[in-house]
């Protein structure tokens, strides 16, 4: 009787929110409300993949979905990123019918690393893949050892397991379940040593002894073997190879596959994502053709003009400073003169008082490579704090704490104007840099 009144209300709640744009997460809210184990009634006609990590998920997602429906196949998805409790059971709701079978040849759920022990504490996923595990919203989560704990209890015995062998934190996960690995060969931007500052693997997750790393894609992503106990990379299943990052290039599993969004971050986003399908049951030379035509939302990254001047705007995720060395990379790699404009809200579940993790972000790397950095939003003296002591000049740094000012400051400077904030400041930063 309740899965059924929460069933009732959660679709008309649905139906509703469509119009007034809170269809993401009230209707699965208030069902979960009306019946706590509501996702203990749902039954999938077809296979069910949770799609969870630190960083990448809603785009590896996004990717997973994609090439499913290009190849035939009928897909229930989340694909806003809602990741929580109200917005996974609102996606079961969207896509069942009253009596909560849901009919689809797959169901693609991305979750909330925190969250996966609660989602999956009365259903269980068929796969699972995890893209990647870092320090994140510290304040929130604690450190990754208690992100790994959550994870686990959320891993039952029967759940496959899609892991990234370039990290050696996820890449240990529940090793008595069945697995699958991925990894990418060295690229023309893999470095020897880490160039930044948030590096989470230094010693190795099973023994604690050195971690030995003989390449870095990004942070600790990269080639690694234990001095004490010998740890080191599994043997991949799947494997991108022959990366042209110039022209957006490269081989998995020896079909080519191309991309617009050349960053080494999305090409380990794109190896999860054809890996998932291939598990799924998906040719690996159909899924490249598929993915070859996807492109990034642009939620996450879009390119404008501001007047007579080339913008790029680069959305990170809050307090996740690996996400936001992300978008420095692109910024790199950029031609020319560029001007870096950066929001820095508030942290409201910290009363606004947290800046933290702001020194665990590698501002240094762009010191000599861009012209200028614009700091605006409420905490931009916060930033121009954490710039000014790692080395830039005064020159260098501009504050506008006003957004509804940064207008004519912007104006004075020069070459593409690179913006980097968080998914929820974008639209507000965009209304004030194109108006």
């Amino acid at each position: 009787m309740r899965f059924t009144l929460a069933m009732l209300v959660g679709k008309l709640v649905g139906l509703l929110g469509k119009v007034t744009s809170r269809a993401t997460n009230l209707p699965g809210e208030l069902a979960l409300k009306i019946c706590p184990d509501l996702f203990r009634h749902f039954q999938f006609d077809g296979k069910v993949l949770a799609v969870t990590g630190s960083n990448g998920k809603t785009s590896t997602s996004n990717m997973v979905a994609f090439i499913l429906r290009e190849n035939g196949k009928s897909v229930a998805h989340n694909a806003k990123g809602s990741n929580l409790l109200g917005g996974v059971a609102t996606t079961l709701l969207t896509h069942s019918n009253f009596g909560g079978r849901v009919p689809h040849d797959f169901v693609v759920l991305e979750v909330d690393e925190r969250y996966s022990r609660l989602i999956f504490r009365d259903f269980s996923p068929d796969y699972m893949l995890v893209t990647n595990l870092f320090r994140d919203q510290l304040t929130r989560n604690g450190n990754v050892d208690v992100i790994i704990e959550k994870l686990q209890e959320a891993i039952k015995p029967s759940v496959k397991l899609i892991l990234n062998a370039n990290d050696p934190i996820s890449a240990n996960l529940s090793p008595e379940n069945e697995r699958v690995y991925y990894g990418v060969d060295r690229t023309s931007h893999s470095t020897g040593e880490s160039l930044n500052i948030t590096h989470d693997a230094k010693v190795c997750p099973k023994c604690y002894h050195k971690m030995q790393y003989s390449f870095f894609h990004y942070n600790h992503i990269g080639a690694y073997t234990c001095s004490g106990c010998g740890y080191t990379n599994p043997k991949t299943a799947y494997q991108i190879t022959d990366v042209d990052l110039e022209q957006g290039d490269m081989l998995f599993n020896g079909s080519r596959v191309h991309t617009e969004y050349r960053s080494v971050f999305n090409i380990f986003n794109m190896a999860g994502a054809l890996s998932a399908c291939c598990e799924l049951g998906i040719k690996a030379v159909d899924a490249c053709t598929a993915l070859s035509r996807f492109r990034l939302m642009k939620e996450r990254y879009d390119e404008m003009m501001v007047g007579s001047r080339r913008a790029v705007m680069i959305l990170s995720k809050n307090q996740n400073p690996v996400s936001f060395d992300q978008s420095i990379s692109h910024v790199l790699d950029l031609k020319g003169d560029k001007t870096v404009v950066v929001y820095v809200g508030n942290i409201n579940h910290t009363n606004n008082r947290d800046t933290t993790w702001l020194y665990d972000i590698s501002f240094e790397r762009l010191q000599k490579e861009v012209s200028s950095v614009v700091c605006t939003g409420p905490r931009a003296y916060d930033l121009a704090v954490r710039l000014s002591l790692g080395g830039f000049t005064p020159e260098q740094i501009q504050v506008e704490r006003d957004l509804g000012k940064l207008r004519p400051v912007m104006e004075q400077t020069t070459g593409t104007i690179c913006i980097l904030t968080e998914l929820y400041d974008a639209k507000a930063v965009l209304e004030v840099i194109t108006k």
